[in-house]
């Protein structure tokens, strides 16, 4: 064989499997890590009870908040498809004032979030994801719930049930 097809063939084969994407099995077993410093996992307390009713307080596992983070991306998802939907029928029904967003958009990057996960009365995992993105609160929000009105899609929460794998109850604050 010629020297410089040695070469290629080498370098191709280095080249692939320099390359080489992760298996399906790979993909399944990894999981969602955010930073320490973008989260806090709060104990449930009985008087959150406009959070939750008739619940038993819980953990959450790494391995629970990797697949609460597949259900909070399907929900924005989908509110973001919604989102795109109406915000189509607003430039549709006013094309001489033509919006870019209807400002109830969704992402999860630059967000603090705080978990309250629990155990309903049919004995299913539920977690409330409280989701803000204003750096002035201070370090209260990792024992205490931020709560604010107003802020639009700064602020957003939703229930992730683990056992069913549905969410519920996606609420985006308001603008004054």
């Amino acid at each position: 064989m010629h020297p410089f097809k040695s070469f290629t063939i080498i370098s191709l084969l280095l080249l692939m499997a320099c390359n080489k994407q992760p298996k399906a099995t790979d993909k399944a077993n990894m999981e969602f890590r955010a930073p320490d410093s973008t989260y806090a996992i709060l104990n449930y307390k009985k008087d959150w009870h406009w959070i939750f009713k008739d619940v038993q307080p819980s953990t959450l596992s790494e391995t629970e908040r990797s697949a609460t983070e597949k259900i909070i991306l399907r929900a924005i998802r989908e509110n973001n498809e919604r989102q795109i939907k109406a915000l189509e029928g607003h430039n549709r029904k006013y094309p001489e004032h033509p919006r870019t967003a209807t400002g109830f958009e969704l992402q999860t990057e630059g967000y603090k979030r705080q978990y309250v996960p629990v155990i309903n009365r049919e004995g299913q995992k539920i977690v409330w994801i409280n989701f803000f993105c204003n750096d002035w609160i201070d370090e209260r929000w990792k024992s205490d719930i931020v709560d604010v009105e107003d802020g639009g899609n700064c602020y957003f929460s939703l229930k992730v049930n683990l056992d069913t794998g549905a969410y519920s109850e996606l609420y985006i604050n308001g603008y004054a």
